[in-house]
């Protein structure tokens, strides 16, 4: 039996995820391990490609911090998170936070209210499908059904995140700082 809190994507079959209470089964009746789904995986396959004689890759759950920034008054109002995965990745789920010194946001969104995402890129290919931007809260930690499936992408390419502040007018002393990360599967 196998459950997946992401969600079984690794055989390509649906986006939400799949739990099967009674096992994952195959037609000879033995369930499916975790390394025979990854050997069948489209995106695993692209990722060992080209290393021949290379011994078997595993796959991880991982979190991959994007950092933090910080908005201040006589501060730009749109920066930039980024990382560089040292591993094989494919994100699966971003998760922002933020927290505000100084001012006030209602609404159970809170800071995130504030803050929309205006790209998200894996390498250069960007992983939105139009060029408007989306409010940060859809990415809050409370944010149920919100997997993604972005491109995989080999070790040291940079995936970016672009956060613009859109809240109210910062005075003296208040501030915004944004954090992210992604989780998502690491071959290696």
């Amino acid at each position: 039996m196998s459950y997946d809190v992401l969600g079984d994507d690794v055989e390509g079959y649906d986006v939400l995820g799949d739990m099967d209470v009674m096992g994952d089964d195959d037609v000879q009746g033995r369930p499916r391990s975790p390394r025979a789904r990854l050997q069948r995986a489209a995106w695993a396959q692209q990722l060992r490609a080209g290393a021949p004689g290379a011994p078997a890759i595993s796959e991880m759950l991982l979190p991959l911090g994007l950092g933090s920034v910080t908005f201040v008054q006589s501060g730009p109002t749109t920066a930039t998170l980024t990382a560089s995965p040292q591993l094989a990745y494919r994100g699966e789920r971003i998760v922002l936070s933020a927290v505000a010194q100084g001012i006030q946001f209602s609404g159970i969104d809170g800071p995130l209210a504030g803050i929309s995402v205006s790209e998200y890129k894996v390498g250069q290919r960007s992983q939105l499908v139009s060029a408007g931007a989306l409010p940060a809260s859809a990415f809050g930690s409370f944010a149920f059904g919100v997997r993604t499936a972005s491109d995989p992408c080999a070790p040291g390419i940079i995936i970016t995140l672009g956060v613009t502040y859109i809240g109210p007018a910062l005075g003296a002393g208040e501030s915004v700082t944004v954090s992210g990360v992604i989780f998502g599967r690491a071959a290696g």
